[in-house]
């Protein structure tokens, strides 16, 4: 079967590890990494803002405050900081060495996430 693997005049068949002469390869995967820190940046923006609401003090049934259980919150938000930059790492990794289609899957997911986040963080802000 002959496929045509063309895409905006961009061969997704073609591995950017490969094919290091020609510098059409890296404009997929550098889009990728510049999408991949910008929905980086978004969700960790996102999460100070959540954390900032949950710092509120909360009371219980008795109007007294809640049990603190911070330092749980804390190790979670270490390990989501940790693995923000530890996936997009191996995500570029794995682009340099795939087909230029599967770095445009991720990006067109990458850009769609971060159109989702933007959307539904106005219409929260606006509730």
């Amino acid at each position: 079967i002959n496929l045509n693997m063309n895409f905006c005049g961009l061969d997704l068949s073609k591995i950017p590890q490969q094919n290091l002469g020609d510098w059409t390869v890296y404009i997929i995967p550098v889009l990728y990494i510049i999408s991949t820190f910008i929905s980086m940046r978004l969700t960790t923006s996102m999460q100070a803002k959540a954390k900032k609401k949950k710092d509120v003090i909360e009371l219980d049934a008795d109007g007294k405050p809640k049990a603190d259980d911070s330092n749980e919150v804390d190790v979670a938000m270490q390990t989501n900081k940790m693995m923000s930059w530890m996936m997009p790492i191996m995500s570029i990794s794995i682009a340099f060495v795939a087909p230029l289609g599967l770095a445009l899957y991720w990006l067109m997911n990458n850009i769609l996430m971060i159109i989702e986040r933007l959307v539904l963080d106005r219409i929260l802000k606006e509730e």
